[in-house]
């Protein structure tokens, strides 16, 4: 216990010793070594932050043109793809020529019944530009100026997509009757309200 007493006080001696010899040169260069080593974190926890923030907005823009691709022939009778074109003022908010190509492709978006030839030659028009902007965007410069214009949509996924709208519409015939109870409570409850008011 004595010993290390000893080494103890022989150690805050040799540091009293060794600051007290230290100058005001010696001191700047310790400080100028710590801030050095500060700012080189800060620099690097910066560049850092904004290099996954530049990644997480490619990402976002990516998925949103991979699902227009993806799901290009089924339009809006695919949530994923309505979902990707509702997203896009705001993932590509700084681009104004996507915006215009959106905007443009809104407009002559109709789902008709039954849709006449030149509608539908609008329509591809309207998408195919609005997915060239993007492309454009996300620095894919070399894709065929007619890219919406062929997809690969075999039978079998139109039977399905065909049979899940059917079971949502059975079961939204099963459960009318049942969804008008709870309409007319409601309706009641609302009405009894504004009378107590």
């Amino acid at each position: 216990m004595t010993d290390t007493l000893t080494v103890s006080t022989q150690t805050i001696q040799d540091f009293q010793n060794a600051t007290s010899t230290v100058g005001l040169k010696d001191w700047l260069g310790l400080i100028a070594l710590f801030l050095s080593a500060l700012v080189a974190v800060l620099v690097g926890q910066y560049l850092q932050d904004r290099k996954a923030k530049k990644d997480r907005a490619y990402q976002n823009k990516f998925t949103i043109f991979a699902n227009i691709l993806g799901l290009r022939h089924t339009r809006a009778g695919n949530e994923n793809f309505v979902i990707s074109i509702n997203q896009i003022p705001i993932v590509f908010h700084d681009n104004k020529k996507v915006l215009e190509k959106l905007d443009r492709f809104i407009k002559t978006h109709v789902d008709p019944i039954s849709p006449t030839e030149k509608v539908i030659e609008n329509l591809n028009s309207d998408l195919n530009d609005l997915v060239l902007e993007i492309a454009k965007d996300l620095g894919y410069t070399n894709i065929d100026n007619n890219v919406m214009k062929s997809f690969y949509y075999p039978d079998a996924s139109f039977f399905r997509h065909q049979q899940d709208g059917i079971y949502s519409e059975l079961y939204s015939l099963q459960r009318f009757p049942e969804l008008l109870e709870e309409r007319k409570k409601q309706k009641n409850q609302a009405s009894d309200q504004s009378k107590t008011n």
